[in-house]
């Protein structure tokens, strides 16, 4: 990585670590459970603590996740071929599935730890919520890294040990938030924008994107100065 990616990456940390304290804030000053007119018997068994605890992981999951998104935007335009760019798709694919398998591997042990009366409903939610917005993360990098793919001859992919369909398969598979229930419960303490991008203007996953993750500029803005796509869904996500 030559000098000027380094200074653009270390000043978009720098950016990004500044919202986190204003933004867990306003996840806990707003309370989660704002949306959902329904009082939400689990929510309500979280304590103060255990809130801000949540709030601070899924802010701090959110914030390397677009820290990551860019740093691969940045490798992918700093490529010199597509030889190049296929080892960072292949890269970016071993190193995201490495992550959904540990996450899922955590899921799995907050459930027994909860069954087993080892773990509170507070703290198992506040955990659920951290983890599903890792895994968010992971959702919105394997589309990144699938746009780009799908960019580049199959030789060249070919050569990386990787695929279209292995990607769109891990996308997928960390779209599932670890089942409906799993994030219904990180909903309820985190709202329905549990994992989203730090930047607010960023559009979600599946909006039309550059391979770098650069909202596409042919939107126009509306009148409040955001572009006209940004409320488009992304691909169908269970439980958020």
């Amino acid at each position: 990585m030559n000098r000027t990616t380094s200074i653009t990456l270390t000043a978009l940390l720098v950016a990004a670590m500044v919202a986190v304290p204003i933004a867990a804030a306003s996840v806990v000053s707003s309370g989660a459970v704002q949306d959902d007119p329904e009082p939400d018997e689990g929510a309500e068994s979280i304590e103060p603590g255990e809130q801000l605890s949540a709030a601070v992981g899924v802010q701090n999951a959110e914030l390397e996740g677009d820290v990551s998104e860019r740093a691969f935007g940045v490798r992918i335009a700093n490529a010199e071929n597509n030889e190049t760019k296929a080892a960072v798709v292949a890269e970016q694919f071993a190193e995201s599935e490495r992550r959904l398998g540990t996450l899922e591997a955590r899921l799995a042990e907050l459930n027994e730890s909860r069954t087993a009366g080892e773990l509170s409903e507070g703290r198992y939610r506040a955990e659920v919520a951290k983890t599903v917005a890792e895994m968010r993360t992971i959702e919105r990098q394997a589309a990144l890294a699938e746009r780009t793919a799908a960019e580049l001859p199959d030789g060249a992919l070919a050569d990386r040990r990787v695929d279209r369909e292995s990607i769109r398969t891990l996308r997928e598979r960390a779209g599932e938030l670890g089942g409906p229930e799993t994030a219904a419960v990180a909903r309820s303490i985190a709202g329905d924008d549990v994992g989203r991008a730090v930047g607010a203007d960023r559009p979600p996953v599946g909006a039309d994107q550059t391979p770098n993750g650069a909202p596409d500029t042919g939107s126009r803005p509306d009148d409040a100065g955001r572009p006209d796509n940004a409320s488009s869904s992304g691909p169908p996500r269970n439980g958020i």
